[in-house]
């Protein structure tokens, strides 16, 4: 669920492109948590039913019956758990396989939340973030709108090698998020152990350090991304503007080799 949309600032480092010299991208890049800003997005929550809840993030919407049952989201499949009034739990599957759990905790006053989320790495060993959000609409309870304000992310390195004369290869170490393109506008696969099927990325270069890129799952837009390099070539900088976002996500990350 919306752990699939962190690792949304997860596969937000979903990036850029080519060889130092002639492909800027290219190289090992680390990101720079103090100068990136993960935060502005977007979602919501809407009663739809006895124990029976509607999410919304951007073009994509979801029912879910708190009633610990796997059920289809956009992202795989969610079992929700109502614990407490102020506090949800989920456990999440994509490509029929465990991708992770959640839980949300309401602050007393219900005008902010906590969502405490864990995932499984690559190698198998277990990662953790805290997501944190402020109420924009509604009045009380889980039920309003929700913009974060900051999102922990669960990886630090992007590794981008050369995809012919004019593509990239993009693998995420930590997550196991990667995808081969071209610079050429056409839709190319995303894969990885928390990657929905259905899920694309395309890219054009708009200048010798730049690209435009669209991701799209199953065909409706996800969010939309500039990818910028430096004129000496030691920092790269990532801008995602979400759909409904209040703000872009940017993060900067530094050459490493």
């Amino acid at each position: 669920m919306l752990s699939k949309r962190l690792a949304v600032a997860a596969f937000v480092l979903v990036l850029s492109s080519g060889l130092y010299a002639d492909n800027p991208f290219v190289g090992k890049w680390k990101i720079d948590k103090s100068k990136s800003r993960i935060a502005g997005s977007i979602d919501s929550v809407t009663p739809a039913g006895p124990n029976t809840w509607t999410f919304a993030f951007g073009n994509f919407s979801w029912t879910v019956k708190a009633d610990g049952t796997p059920q289809p989201t956009p992202f795989g499949t969610t079992a929700m758990k109502i614990v407490r009034p102020t506090e949800w739990q989920f456990t999440n599957t994509t490509n029929d396989k465990p991708s992770g759990t959640e839980t949300w905790v309401l602050s007393a006053d219900g005008q902010s939340m906590t969502r405490s989320f864990t995932s499984p790495q690559a190698n198998g060993q277990p990662s953790s973030g805290v997501a944190k959000v402020k109420r924009i609409a509604g009045t009380s309870g889980f039920a309003g709108k929700w913009q974060s304000t900051d999102v922990q992310m669960t990886f630090t390195e992007v590794d981008i090698s050369a995809n012919g004369d004019n593509g990239i290869s993009l693998l995420l170490p930590e997550d196991g998020t990667k995808y081969s393109l071209k610079f050429d506008g056409k839709e190319y696969p995303e894969e990885g152990p928390r990657i929905p099927p259905g899920l694309t990325v395309s890219a054009t270069m708009t200048g010798p350090r730049s690209v435009t890129a669209t991701t799209r799952l199953n065909g409706k837009v996800l969010e939309t991304e500039e990818w910028q390099v430096s004129s000496d070539g030691k920092t790269y900088t990532y801008t995602e503007h979400d759909v409904g976002a209040a703000q872009p996500v940017v993060i900067i990350l530094h050459r490493t080799d």
